[in-house]
């Protein structure tokens, strides 16, 4: 297994952050937010050599950040004209499972072995606690399948939020990969990589694992920041 962290974006919401470095290298308690990533798959048991990280804008200070490490990387040449969807279909290349993380999440590291630790093969991190926003990549379930992902859904029908956590079989990926594959080439390129993934809620077992209270924030603008911030004083990281 792969782990992939997509940090291909501008972060347009944080120029002040951003505009010379990529989200993924804003400080948290003086260390980047990509390292605390890192970090937490290598204390679940993954090795420097397993991880992938998807660059693009300013992906130098990045490259900079891992260099001399076994860290590898995929660019992303579009990453300014494309949405995720298309980092996501890059990483068609390794053939592997994968374990991927959006790299704007500042999460409680126990949440990675909780994923990992479900005995489904395909499965998402969903918060069922957390109170839904007009941001919130919204999930809805059928039993613990995932049926709908998508920001378009009812704050009060969905059973809760995609936190940007995901672990992906090579099985199922083959059949992501392929209907991303059909999302770009039809024009759908400011498209998510979970529209792929509703797009083949049918196809694929997809399940979802509870949060169970640990804390997470995804950051898209100053407020999330700061939020990140006060959380990293009681967070569990390394």
């Amino acid at each position: 297994m792969k782990v992939v962290i997509l940090a291909a974006g501008v972060g347009s919401r944080l120029r002040e952050e951003t505009a010379d470095k990529p989200k993924a290298m804003i400080e948290i308690k003086q260390k980047p937010l990509i390292q605390y990533q890192v970090e937490s798959v290598l204390n679940a048991g993954f090795e420097l050599k397993d991880i992938v990280v998807l660059t693009g804008y300013k992906s130098e200070r990045i490259k900079a950040h891992f260099r001399g490490t076994d860290v590898q990387f995929i660019d992303n040449p579009h990453y300014d004209t494309m949405n995720n969807i298309y980092s996501f279909w890059l990483t068609r290349q390794l053939g592997d499972d994968i374990l991927l993380i959006n790299s704007d999440d500042f999460y409680d590291e126990r949440l990675i072995p909780r994923l990992m630790d479900s005995e489904a093969e395909t499965a998402i991190l969903v918060d069922r606690e957390k109170e839904l926003t007009e941001e919130a990549m919204r999930v809805k379930l059928e039993g613990n399948r995932v049926k709908f992902v998508n920001k378009k859904i009812d704050p009060a029908a969905a059973d809760g939020e995609y936190i940007g956590i995901s672990k992906l079989s090579v099985r199922d990926l083959d059949i992501l990969y392929q209907k991303a594959d059909e999302l770009i080439r039809s024009g759908e390129t400011n498209a998510w990589y979970e529209n792929a993934y509703e797009a083949c809620a049918n196809d694929i077992e997809m399940m979802a694992v509870d949060t169970a209270g640990y804390p997470w924030v995804e950051i898209d603008d100053p407020d999330d920041l700061e939020a990140a911030r006060q959380l990293a004083s009681s967070i569990v990281v390394s």
